[in-house]
């Protein structure tokens, strides 16, 4: 390229530093990206791609800077790094080329206002260091203030957690690179960066390797170039001082969302959430991922939640005054990060508005003597530094009328002189009319040449100027324009007080940024006690709602009475659902459920599920009675779902899932497994699920829902003493199949495929077809299993050879209590292929 220009130049030398991001360049009133940047955003943003030099060709395109916001926001969301390039000087008075720096690089992790920011959802970003055999793992939400960090040498509770986490953007060293990239088919944004330094964060006294946290903070400061204040000490996150809910569990019992819609609405968030505040929605949402193993903290919300059911007036005060509270944390974020803005401040000062009466209320109820609320601080004085904003906001801080009058003495005084210039020049218009004698006359005003009068050409031809002390400045064509010396003095004082006034109130709202910054911790305090309240009252509603009642806890004993899924019963309709009971005990440790198509098994062991969680987060629960013990883990395989998109089939994921909770679970955990090994042939399937049910009854003893349609494996409860078996009513009326929905003991008499098949609104002469051929099936099943016991009668000696004695001896000495699911299955196939 020839004849380069020294703003390209300096566009160049940007760029080189910014090899990874859009780099948005400042010139006067658009941000203007050059070359592939240009050619990026043109497609993304759908906007014009236009060339600056036809010369050389070098592709532009640009965006309005006062309406950049949105294009940005669209850049994020599209996984690209941007690079916001600014003039660091004003050009009028600069000769030459004006100064540009890049003031911050927004990613998706370490957006800190609003760009594309969900209010109800955190905004994570996440490191991982590995060194010697150890994944060091930190993420923070930076735009709340909240950072933790936690540290594993298993890969496959990173895995989980990271799943769970569900960071928008991850930072690693090369040494995890490859474990992390591993974990998605779709990556987040990674970026690999080994070099860090050590950064002066508070971190709790259980927080024992920093390598994370310093990779993170140093990669977060990189982007905004600024530190941040309001991080709060690093938290250390216990992986087992809450109830293991893995990705899978997450999803298939639709805890934050539908499984088929993706949308909120039918998940257990969706139920629960009568919060008021997005800190609330996003406090309920970490609850419900992280509900408690800790029976006295459990207790503690259960306590809480008691109190607001008893107190519906001052509960229903407090939920109309959370209402008028805005998103607290985030607003320290903004401040702390320095783009707050007089709307955000007001904001602020209206959220603290009701603390005193909140404070009156929770005195009112004693939840002041809750550890949770106890010191709770009503902020007044934070308030009272905030009350003397006017409540209409400036588009900019640079436009003043940000205070109220009475504030200061100097912005009165000013705005005296800037609000009575009309009225002063409106009475000297009428003076010089009566003094000059001409009527006509006017005041205008322009910023070339500020106040003036204007005179028609007419009366200006017999005007003698010099002796009224007019001095003209300007020629049109139908007038002459004149000043004088007392017009251009007020126009002196009127244009000083205005400038004054702005810059006056631009230094005060600096002061004022800088007073409330001492009070970050405070504000961050009662933010995570509203969001707590919020929450509680949230529960308390809808406990009140449903009529939801108040779990006990045992140390084995699982008992709900009249047992109902939260989610279908309020979807359904609570005089449609059809309630049901569990007992789980140390003598009852496994339901093996069967039942037809549709009949709500697979309901039946969520709700159960779910009655846990809820339990286990301090929740009330749909029952009329709930005894349940305090579970560690909760392992789910609900539903079939191909993957394709990574190449895993219906059954390599139901293995995968199956795996991880056999390998995993303890005596404490709650298994769900819905119809396992339906991916598989049947045999290999009834195998697979009969190895894995000996495997959980012998070797780890947690309470299990397994529901199946081999009805062969209903003979496992003669061998197996802790296995139960239940069924889910149906039955015909008229050749019509009813389901009751009801869970009883026993297997389930006879299958109904056909029938569902039937509902399902197959052609009628698909459903005949299969009646005939099922009655053949029928007959020749029996024909064959009577043949087949006069030839073992009749000729014992022949087909029990000696191969079929050494597979009966193999199978006597089987010790089954040693015996993995996967050991299990491989000794089926060797004894399939020796009897071929």
């Amino acid at each position: 390229m020839t004849n380069v220009t020294p703003m390209m130049k300096q566009y160049f030398n940007v760029k080189e530093n910014h090899k990874d991001a859009l780099v948005l360049f400042r010139l006067g009133d658009f941000y203007e990206l050059f070359y592939d940047d240009a050619v990026t955003a043109a497609k993304v943003l759908e906007i014009t791609l236009t060339t600056r030099d036809k010369k050389n060709n070098i592709p532009m395109a640009g965006v309005p800077h006062h309406s950049a916001k949105g294009y940005i926001e669209k850049l994020i969301n599209n996984g690209f790094k941007v690079a916001i390039c600014e003039q660091m000087e004003d050009p009028k008075q600069v000769k030459g080329m004006v100064k540009r720096e890049v003031v911050r690089v927004i990613t998706p992790g370490t957006l800190i206002d609003d760009f594309g920011i969900d209010s109800d959802q955190s905004n994570f970003i996440l490191s991982v260091y590995f060194n010697n055999q150890t994944y060091e793992v930190s993420y923070s939400d930076i735009s709340t203030g909240e950072i933790y960090q936690f540290d594993t040498t298993d890969l496959e509770i990173l895995t989980s957690e990271i799943k769970r986490i569900s960071p928008r953007e991850i930072v690693v060293n090369h040494s995890a690179e490859k474990s992390v990239t591993d974990m998605f088919y779709e990556l987040p944004m990674i970026t690999v960066r080994d070099s860090f330094e050590t950064h002066e964060i508070e971190l709790n006294p259980d927080v024992l390797n920093r390598n994370a946290v310093d990779l993170l903070l140093s990669y977060i400061e990189t982007q905004n170039m600024k530190p941040l204040e309001h991080l709060k000490p690093v938290e250390k996150y216990n992986v087992h001082a809450y109830l293991k809910l893995n990705y899978a569990a997450l999803s298939n019992l639709e805890l934050l969302e539908n499984l088929q819609t993706k949308k909120q609405k039918g998940s257990l968030y969706w139920y629960l959430n009568h919060t008021e505040t997005p800190m609330g929605k996003r406090r309920l949402r970490r609850i419900i991922e992280q509900p408690l193993v800790n029976k006295d903290d459990i207790m503690n919300r259960q306590a809480i939640v008691e109190i607001l059911l008893d107190n519906f007036l001052p509960r229903e005060d407090m939920k109309s005054l959370l209402n008028n509270v805005y998103d607290i944390e985030r607003l320290v974020g903004r401040m702390s990060f320095g783009n707050i803005d007089v709307k955000g401040f007001i904001q602020l000062r209206d959220s603290l508005e009701h603390l005193p009466e909140i404070e009156d209320l929770l005195n009112e109820t004693k939840l002041t003597n809750n550890r949770i609320f106890r010191n709770f601080d009503n902020l007044s004085d934070i308030y009272d530094m905030l009350k003397v904003l006017k409540d209409e906001a400036p588009k900019t801080i640079r436009e003043g009328e940000i205070f109220k009058s009475g504030v200061s003495e100097e912005l009165d005084e000013l705005r005296e002189i800037r609000d009575h210039s009309r009225e002063w020049l409106e009475n000297y218009l009428e003076k010089e009319k009566e003094r000059t004698g001409i009527k006509n006359m006017k005041i205008g005003f322009n910023k070339v040449f500020g106040y003036f009068i204007e005179i028609s050409k007419g009366q200006a031809a017999t005007f003698d100027s010099d002796s009224f002390g007019y001095t003209r400045r300007q020629t049109l064509t139908n007038a002459e324009r004149y000043i004088t010396d007392e017009l251009k003095s007020m126009e002196d004082k009127i244009l000083k007080s205005e400038d004054e006034s702005i810059l006056l109130e631009y230094r005060m709202f600096l002061e004022l940024k800088d007073m409330l910054s001492e009070h970050i911790m405070r504000l961050q305090i009662i933010a995570e006690q509203l969001a707590m309240l919020d929450v509680f009252i949230s529960f308390a509603t809808v406990s009140n709602m449903y009529r939801l009642v108040k779990p006990e806890f045992s140390d084995s004993i699982l008992e709900l009475k009249n047992s109902r899924h939260p989610i279908v019963e309020k979807m359904s309709g609570e005089t449609n659902y059809v309630p049901n009971d569990v007992h789980l005990d140390k003598d009852t440790g496994i339901y093996l459920i069967t039942g037809p198509n549709m009949s709500g098994k697979s309901t039946y062991m969520r709700q159960i599920a779910l009655i846990v969680i809820m339990a286990q987060m301090g929740m009330y629960v749909p029952a009329s009675k709930a005894i349940v013990p305090i579970f560690d883990a909760i392992f789910t395989r609900i539903g079939a779902s191909d993957d394709l998109s990574s190449g895993k089939s219906t059954f390599m994921i139901e293995m995968m899932e199956a795996n991880d909770a056999l390998k995993h679970a303890t005596k404490d955990s709650l298994l769900i497994f819905d119809e396992i090994g339906r991916g598989t042939s049947t045999y290999d399937g009834m195998a697979l699920a009969e190895a894995m049910l000996l495997y959980i009854h012998n070797k780890i003893g947690a309470k299990t829902l397994f529901s199946t349609h081999y009805h062969e494996l209903t003979e496992l409860d003669k061998r197996l003493h802790r296995l139960v078996n239940v069924h889910v009513k149906a039955t015909e009326h008229n050749g019509e199949l009813i389901f009751l929905h009801k869970v009883d003991y026993g297997a389930v008499e006879k299958s109904y495929g056909i029938h569902v098949a039937e509902l399902a609104g197959l052609p009628l002469e698909v459903i005949v077809e299969a009646r005939n051929k099922l009655s053949t099936l029928e007959v020749n099943e029996t024909s064959d299993l009577r043949q087949l016991e006069l030839d073992l009668a009749d000729n014992e000696s022949t087909i029990l050879g000696e191969t079929y004695h050494e597979i009966i001896d193999q199978i006597k000495n089987l010790n089954i209590n040693e015996l993995s699911p996967l050991d299990a299955l491989m000794f089926i196939d060797k004894i399939k292929k020796e009897m071929k």
